[in-house]
C-alpha cells in the first residue's frame, strides 16, 4: 500500500512528537536519583556549561521558558544550593545567576549519566548511525535556514554555530542578542 507524501510527512511530525515524549519521559526517570526536574536541569546544564554568571533574560532565551517559570526554577535551584543568584548594584532590576561548584557537579554528574545511556541507539549499526546523523542534521539545517531566513552560505556559519551552542547554549544566546542589538 502506498501512502502519499502528506500521510508520510504526518506520520515523521507524529513520529517526532512521540521522540520528544518518549525522550523526557527518559529523561525525567534519569533525574530523579539527582531530585532534578527536566527543566530545572536543563537550566543547571546551560549554567555549568557557561561557567559564569548570566541574565535571567538569557536563561529564558535558553530555554523558552516564561519569566515567572524560570524564577521558579531559579528559587528551587537556590534552595538546594546548586545555583548562586545576584543583583547589580547599578540596577537592581538585573539579576544575575551562576552554578555553584556543587551545580557544576551534579550537572557533570547528569551529564555522564545521560551519555551513558544509549538506550535505542544500540540496535542500530554503524551505518544506520551515521544515515540517522546525516538526515537530522540536514532536517536542522532546513529548519534552521526557514526560521533564520538565511541563505546558503549564511546557513553554513550558522549551523556551525550550532556545534557551539550545544557546548555552551548561554554563550551562543549572547552573542544572537548582542548582534540583535
Amino acid at each position: 500500500m502506498t501512502i502519499s507524501r502528506e500521510e508520510r510527512v504526518r506520520a515523521i511530525k507524529d513520529a517526532f512528537h512521540y521522540l520528544i515524549w518518549v525522550a523526557m519521559r527518559q529523561l525525567a526517570r534519569t533525574l530523579q536519583p539527582f531530585s532534578l526536574t527536566p527543566p530545572q536541569y536543563i537550566v543547571l546544564a546551560a549554567l555549568a556549561a557557561h561557567r559564569q554568571a548570566c541574565s535571567m533574560r538569557d536563561l529564558i532565551s535558553v530555554t523558552i521558558a516564561d519569566p515567572p517559570t524560570m524564577t521558579g526554577i531559579i528559587d528551587r535551584l537556590v534552595k538546594m544550593k546548586l545555583v548562586e543568584r545576584t543583583r547589580i548594584e547599578s540596577d537592581r532590576r538585573l539579576v544575575m545567576v551562576q552554578a555553584t561548584p556543587a551545580g557544576v557537579d551534579l550537572a557533570t554528574q547528569v551529564h555522564d549519566q545521560v551519555v551513558q545511556d544509549v538506550t535505542g541507539y544500540a540496535a542500530l549499526n554503524d551505518d544506520e548511525l551515521a544515515d540517522l546523523e546525516r538526515l537530522l542534521i540536514h532536517k536542522l539545517s532546513l529548519f534552521t535556514k526557514q526560521y533564520k531566513s538565511l541563505q546558503d552560505t549564511e546557513l553554513n556559519a550558522e549551523m556551525e554555530k550550532f556545534r557551539h551552542f550545544i557546548r555552551d547554549p548561554l554563550h551562543y544566546v549572547k552573542l544572537e542578542n548582542n548582534k540583535n542589538s
